[in-house]
Order: C-alpha cells, then sequence, then structure tokens
C-alpha cells in the first residue's frame, strides 16, 4: 500500500523516529506502536489484509471523525488514516494517506 503523510510530524517520526515540534513528542512505547502500525499498513496490499490482526484494531470511525480509519497503537492512543482506493481498469490501488496520532480519551 502506498503510504502518504498528511501532517509533517508524522513523516519525522516514522523517518527518525522523533520529531523537532515539541507539542508532538511521544514516549518511546507510544513511537514504537507507531511504527508497528505504518509497518503493517505498508506490508499490506489491501485494507482487508489488516483484520487479521486482531492487536491492531482496525475499525472505520464514525461521528464527527466519519470518513477516517484508524489502528490502535495502545490502549490510549490511535492512528487516524484515510482509505483512498483508485479502480484503474483491472488495478486497485489502495493510498492510506496517514491523519493523525490521537488520544482516543480525549
Amino acid at each position: 500500500m502506498d503510504i502518504r503523510f498528511e501532517k509533517e510530524y508524522l513523516r519525522e517520526l516514522y523517518e527518525k523516529g522523533t520529531t523537532n515540534d515539541k507539542k508532538h513528542r511521544f514516549q518511546p512505547q507510544i513511537i514504537n506502536g507507531y511504527l508497528k502500525c505504518v509497518k503493517a499498513l505498508d506490508e499490506a496490499v489491501r485494507i482487508e489484509e489488516l483484520f487479521k490482526f486482531n492487536s491492531l484494531g482496525y475499525e472505520k470511525l464514525s461521528g464527527d471523525k466519519k470518513g477516517l480509519s484508524s489502528l490502535r497503537i495502545n490502549n490510549q492512543y490511535r492512528l487516524e488514516f484515510r482509505e483512498i482506493t483508485n479502480q484503474t481498469d483491472k488495478f486497485i490501488i489502495e493510498i492510506c494517506s496517514l491523519v493523525d496520532i490521537t488520544n482516543h480519551y480525549k
């Protein structure tokens, strides 16, 4: 799957494991969970492949976050992303656009 980063801090966390933005500093276990989620998205050819990983807790969000999906980083944080499917002839191209790391309980 093709991964796109909507926010620069998400790219920095993925590439460097840290970010210069003081607002988006996370504990090492959160960063490791984030990297695990991005790796699962990167290795998946289709979204349906994420269903078999119960620990990721894939779900489509509703309410004010309708149109987004999420993977669980841990019990408190989740990675929100958009699923973009482009169908041309025989090929289905799925792109995940990473939106944000959010605190599930805020």
